[in-house]
């Protein structure tokens, strides 16, 4: 069970492993989230102006776990890209996914979705990455991080992004073993879309099986 309190103890042991306080924490959080909020604007931009693609949100989004280690130049290449991408004609609409579950390791995912004609507008995972529901508190900010926590969590932040973008398939990605598998079971319960469970283990091309099965989804619901 999540409770401010015991993320509190943990944010403060790991200050005091890196010999800073709160706020030395607050200053460096302060920093990050001005570039979080270029990236919700990103986000924005792939479901509603239509002017990013899926898997331009994907590579943005999951970086932004740590900003590839250098966040002055992220955020001067993400400026960059979003200057670019301000100049777009919006996108065709196209059947609206949405990709749930860690981001997946198939090299050639959204490539092969655009090309069977689908449109990736929600990443859950990479989303989560970006912090989107930023706190002054850095305790409570963390609280709402979905990933680490329960299936409960997952479906709350989950479902309201599935109805505001008006998202019509949902592809679900698993790595082999890992065990939110189970909550995979929940997701296509709760979400009520056409649902396509993905399972990958290594970073290469879709394999033949994962393939056809994929085909096979956007024939009957696209």
């Amino acid at each position: 069970r999540r409770t401010h309190e015991d993320m509190d103890r943990e944010l403060r042991r790991l200050e005091e492993h890196y010999e800073v306080d709160r706020a030395d924490t607050l200053k460096a959080k302060a920093r990050l989230d001005e570039i979080r909020r270029k990236l919700l604007v990103l986000d924005e931009w792939t479901w509603n102006q239509r002017l990013v693609t899926g898997k331009e949100n994907h590579l943005w989004l999951v970086s932004s776990s740590d900003f590839n280690g250098d966040p002055d130049r992220f955020e001067e290449e993400l400026d960059a890209f979003m200057q670019e991408a301000a100049k777009r004609d919006p996108m065709p609409a196209k059947p609206r996914c949405a990709f749930l579950g860690v981001p997946p390791i198939y090299r050639d995912m959204y490539d092969l979705v655009r090309d069977l004609g689908g449109d990736v507008v929600f990443n859950e995972v990479q989303r989560q990455f970006a912090m989107p529901h930023l706190a002054e508190d850095i305790v409570e900010q963390y609280l709402l991080y979905t990933y680490p926590y329960t299936i409960k969590e997952r479906l709350e932040d989950i479902l309201p992004q599935l109805q505001q973008r008006k998202v019509d398939l949902v592809l679900s990605y698993i790595q082999s073993f890992c065990h939110l598998q189970i909550d995979n079971i929940l997701l296509k319960k709760y979400t009520g879309l056409p649902f396509l469970t993905l399972e990958g283990d290594q970073p290469e091309p879709m394999d033949n099986r994962a393939l056809l099965r994929l085909e096979s989804f956007f024939e009957v619901h696209s």
